[in-house]
């Protein structure tokens, strides 16, 4: 079941969130960031200075001392999207599926040998997701992002300060066969790995490696705070700390800029 990636999502449903949060606490700051937008515009942010090849554009208003912000899609994105491929749509779906697959709605500790067979022929519904809204900080700027996660290991600890510790993100990548594999994977796909969980503070991720036919072949897992120790001694890949930096430095000037309220 594929969601209609045509329809543009504003971020009128992090909005609805953080009204409802206001509304169920004393505290007038909760809602309150310099910052407020979606994890995912964070992330091609950090991203950006070892994704050159990938512009994009925002939007951005001031209102009662906050800055709210929204992708702007570019031609360029509408373009790639609408030539998929087959083949990339098939290996898309791969990525669901594989989702799909490792994920129950019911906690592990109830669940029951029926609901893992049914799982098997479950379809990938891209309709389906849970968001999760976080209140950080980055450099000089205090941020709200709203963020899909894909599953948990558990129950949700009800400690508010370990909320997050059971969260984990699902990933698939190509089996890698070759030195050629183990650095794309590196300087791509851990990048985005490590940017997107660390931004909310996903702690783990698992990654589902796949054949050239779908078929999954291994399973790793990863520390979403070590994986910048698996590039750190590797040449021309990526440097947190050079992502991080940039970040700061674009949303100082975002806030330079945008200062009518």
């Amino acid at each position: 079941i594929q969601r209609d990636i045509s329809i543009i999502e504003h971020i009128d449903t992090l909005l609805d969130a953080l009204t409802d949060a206001k509304a169920k606490s004393n505290d007038d700051l909760l809602a309150k960031a310099d910052i407020i937008t979606w994890r995912g515009i964070i992330t091609k942010i950090l991203c950006t200075p070892y994704a050159r090849r990938e512009p994009w554009e925002l939007r951005a208003t001031r209102y009662n001392g906050s800055i709210f912000m929204e992708e702007q899609v570019t031609e360029q994105k509408k373009k790639h999207e609408s030539e998929s491929s087959d083949r990339q749509k098939l290996m898309s779906y791969w990525g669901y599926k594989f989702e799909t697959l490792s994920t129950i709605t019911t906690p592990p500790k109830k669940v029951e040998k029926q609901q893992l067979e049914e799982r098997l022929m479950a379809s990938a519904n891209t309709n389906e997701q849970y968001c999760v809204v976080v209140k950080t900080k980055l450099g000089n700027h205090s941020l709200i992002m709203g963020a899909e996660v894909d599953c948990c290991l558990d129950e949700k600890p009800t400690d508010p300060k370990h909320k997050l510790s059971n969260y984990v993100e699902l990933k698939t990548s190509r089996v890698i066969e070759s030195s050629k594999n183990e650095y794309s994977f590196n300087r791509y796909k851990l990048l985005k790995f490590w940017a997107q969980s660390f931004l909310v503070g996903v702690p783990k991720i698992i990654c589902g490696f796949r054949d050239d036919d779908g078929n999954l072949k291994q399973v790793e897992h990863y520390k979403t705070l070590q994986i910048p120790r698996i590039v750190r001694e590797k040449p021309n890949t990526w440097d947190p700390n050079v992502c991080l930096s940039f970040a700061n430095q674009v949303l100082d000037f975002i806030k330079s800029v945008v200062i009518k309220d």
